[in-house]
């Protein structure tokens, strides 16, 4: 949701610090994965908005490399794959980046959400407080959107 791994990292450690330290105004009637995943939604809001407030530069960021080099977190994850293959990769995931980051908010959630967490459509309702037809339609429009911005691609 955040367009970074160490963001990411960072915020979720942020989440389980929250959890642990405000684990005492969880009503035990509620469900414990959305009230997290709540934690978590807000902090990812809080940190896009603060994000386009103080821009910053990544050391990582494949944009500012030389053309032949990869990034350092690349080189270190994973294992040195053909050039082309490497093109190609880059290719479809800076198109698909940059797609889910056109996304408004609130289409980027909930498609993260059902996507890469695998959460179901009404524990999404649940955790963001909306109708589950709201999260159907979201997840529709993002769906169609991304579709829309990979046409070249999945031709």
């Amino acid at each position: 949701m955040v367009g970074s791994a160490t963001d990411a990292e960072d915020l979720f450690q942020e989440t389980f610090l929250r959890v642990h330290t405000h684990l005492g105004s969880f009503r035990a009637a509620a469900r414990f994965r959305p009230w997290v995943y709540r934690i978590a939604t807000n902090l990812c809001r809080d940190h896009l908005r603060y994000r386009r407030r103080h821009a910053h530069v990544s050391l990582d960021d494949a944009a500012h490399a030389e053309p032949d080099s990869e990034n350092l977190v690349n080189t270190i994850a994973s294992p040195i794959p053909t050039p082309r293959e490497l093109a190609s990769e880059k290719e479809v995931a800076l198109l698909l980046e940059t797609a889910v980051g056109k996304l408004s908010a609130k289409h980027r959630s909930v498609f993260l959400m059902a996507r890469y967490q695998g959460m179901p459509y009404d524990e999404i309702a649940h955790t963001l407080g909306i109708p589950l037809g709201t999260v159907k339609s979201r997840m529709n429009k993002a769906v169609q959107f991304l579709l829309n911005e990979l046409k070249e691609v999945t031709q």
